[in-house]
Parts: C-alpha cells; structure tokens; sequence
C-alpha cells in the first residue's frame, strides 16, 4: 500500500510539472521571446552557460556568501533561542532584537547594508542573509527548548544531572527537531535573499549576473539563473529535512 502511494505521488509530481511546462510553451507562443523565452530556447541557454567558467564562478561565490551568512546565523542564533527559551528573563531582553530582525522590511536592510558595507566584495550580502536568517532560528530553538518535558526535568533533578548531561540527554534531542525546520525553511530563504543583495550591492555573484541580464535584456539568462537559485532552495531544504529524518530516527 505504502509503495503505491509512494509511486501515485510521484506520478502527480510528473503531471504538475508536465502542466507547468506546457503553460510556459504556450505562453511563449503568444509573447515575444524577450519577454518568455520558450523551454527549449532556455535549455540551450542553461547548456550553453555549463561551458563557461564564469557560470560557475558565480555560483561558487553565491554559495559561499549564502552558506557564509547561514552559518553566522546558526552559530549566533542558536545559543540566543537557547537562552531564551531556557530564561524569561533572557526573552524579554532578546525580544527587541527579534522584533527588528522579523519586521523589518528585507529591502530597509538592502539599502542600510548597501549604504555600511559598500559594494564589490559581498560583505553586504553576507549581512542580509545573516539578518534574514537568525530570527527563525532563534525563535526555532525557543520553542524546542520550552517543549522540554516537565517530568524529564524533575528527574534530572532527583538524580543530580549535570548541565552538560542536561543538554546532551534531554536538550538537545528534544530542540533538534525545532533546529532543523527552522534550517529548512532558513535555506530556502537564504538564496532569495543573496540573489536580492547582489543585485544592488555585488559585483559578482548570480544576483550580479542576473542584474546584467536584466541590462541586456537576456530573459533566459534570467530563467536560467531562477532555476539555479531554485534548485540551491529546494535542494538544502530537502538536505536538512533528510538530515532531521535520519537522526531522530536512530535516536528513536
């Protein structure tokens, strides 16, 4: 039964993506190739571009500002939400910061990290992806450490537990799950965001590239890089998911 289910899903994920691309084509019929280049043009495009080292280039430099902002984020986030799901008083005071981080508008934080960090080396893309980032890992790893179970706890207690077995035997099996979707949905949003501030504030990088093809007019450019950046998104999201599944079940 489970593999004809698995099999049925796999078979409306081949139609949706059949529909997707039939509206494309047909949507290129209609339109001028400058505004929707057809699949078949965009693939020669992608086929075109895997020749070129500059192709690879960007994408080299985008994964390392993205992975570079992520990882500050994780390392500083984390330890944050632990705090403060571990002390009230700790939430209060972090609270503010959370607060600016989650409302401010993502395009406030182009332009202020355009205006400290300049443009040309990426250190501003580093900072946006860090600002988009850390709210969700933060507030991720609240959660999981409130969840905690209470009785867990007072048996720690009964039985003298160290901090350190504290967090390695009851912390962390109970966060991790917390950790990793907010990992999850963090990647995804972590190539939206170095494309996003590439564009206003590299020289190199996809967003960079897509920004000269939005000059020159080059759509399937546009396409092409889209696709890239979607598949960095879907990819790590799919990553974290497998990684989550994977531990808590040799932890079960």
């Amino acid at each position: 039964m489970k593999d004809f289910i698995i099999r049925n899903k796999k078979i409306y994920l081949l139609i949706s993506i059949f529909i997707l691309l039939l509206i494309w084509q047909i949507a290129s019929f209609f339109l001028s190739p400058l505004i929707v280049p057809s699949p078949v043009e965009t693939a020669k495009i992608f086929l075109n571009f895997l020749s070129k080292k500059e192709f690879w280039l960007d994408i080299f430099v985008s994964f390392e500002r993205g992975l570079l902002g992520f990882f500050l984020a994780v390392i500083i986030g984390t330890p944050l939400g632990f705090l403060m799901g571990l002390k009230e008083e700790c939430e209060a005071f972090f609270h503010p910061l959370l607060v600016l981080t989650q409302t401010t508008p993502t395009v406030s934080w182009l332009i202020l990290g355009w205006l400290w960090f300049g443009t040309g080396d990426g250190a501003a893309a580093v900072f946006i992806i860090f600002i988009i980032v850390i709210p969700f890992i933060m507030v991720n790893v609240m959660k999981g450490t409130k969840e905690v179970d209470s009785s867990l706890m007072e048996m720690a207690q009964v039985f003298n537990f160290s901090l350190r077995k504290k967090i390695f035997y009851l912390y962390i099996p109970q966060i991790f799950p917390y950790f990793m979707a907010g990992c999850s949905i963090a990647s995804g949003l972590t190539w939206k965001g170095v494309a996003m501030a590439e564009l206003l504030t590299a020289r190199s990088g996809i967003g960079a590239a897509m920004g000269v093809a939005r000059i020159n007019l080059e759509i399937g450019q546009v396409f092409v890089w889209t696709a890239v950046l979607i598949f960095l998104g879907h990819g790590f999201s799919r990553l974290f998911k497998y990684i989550e599944l994977s531990v808590t079940k040799k932890w079960r």
